[in-house]
């Protein structure tokens, strides 16, 4: 698995956050141009993880340029796709980060991801969608909310989160409405699904929902 990540991707910097590598679908990898049969060959399902989402670049964005909301905390990186709101969380200064994935090639390319850049991760393919437990002092979303199906089911968890006093910060990329409740933060020009180039830019924001 390790080596078909290798193979059919490239190390390429996000538009938004350039200080940061990692193992992307770039106009010049095999990915590129492959349909859901040429995977199906392959024994993969959508390589989600192989793009840095626009509402994960700001939120990497964020936190690299406002260090203070993970300085020396724990944190959940949730859906972490390839890593890039984690790495940027340890960037940053967190204690620790656990990057969760239901796709099991999204956390070898986390890993990968996290040796590129010199961090180290935790990774784990648990569901944490609606757990209360654990010591997470921050959760960070990126691009979470990508329709309202999921939006339905990811924000009451994170609002039950943020009341028991969890950060959470969410990158935002407007595909579906925020509830009332959070406080956005800064607002990017981000990078469309999956161009590298910053050939095509729309609105994104950083928005916050927890303890003052």
């Amino acid at each position: 698995m390790k080596r078909d990540v290798v193979a059919y991707t490239q190390i390429a910097r996000p538009y938004l956050v350039p200080e940061i590598q990692l193992r992307l679908m770039t106009h010049q990898s095999a990915l590129w141009n492959s349909d859901e049969a040429w995977l199906a060959r392959l024994g993969w399902s959508l390589p989600y993880w192989a793009f840095a989402w626009p509402g994960g670049q700001v939120l990497a964005r964020y936190l690299l340029d406002n260090p203070r909301w993970v300085a020396g905390q724990r944190v959940l990186d949730f859906g972490c796709g390839g890593a890039l709101e984690a790495i940027a969380a340890m960037k940053s200064g967190a204690a620790s980060v656990l990057a969760t994935d239901l796709d099991a090639r999204a956390l070898v390319a986390a890993s990968l991801n996290a040796e590129l850049n010199q961090v180290c991760l935790e990774v784990t393919s648990d569901d944490w969608l609606g757990r209360l437990d654990g010591d997470h002092q921050v959760i960070l979303a990126g691009d979470m909310l990508y329709e309202a199906t999921m939006a339905a089911a990811v924000l009451p968890w994170l609002q039950a989160r943020a009341e028991q006093g969890t950060q959470v910060l969410v990158g935002d990329a407007g595909r579906v409405p925020l509830p009332d409740g959070f406080e956005v933060l800064a607002e990017y020009q981000a990078p469309f699904d999956g161009d590298t180039r910053g050939t095509t830019l729309w609105r994104c924001r950083v928005a916050r929902l927890g303890p003052q």
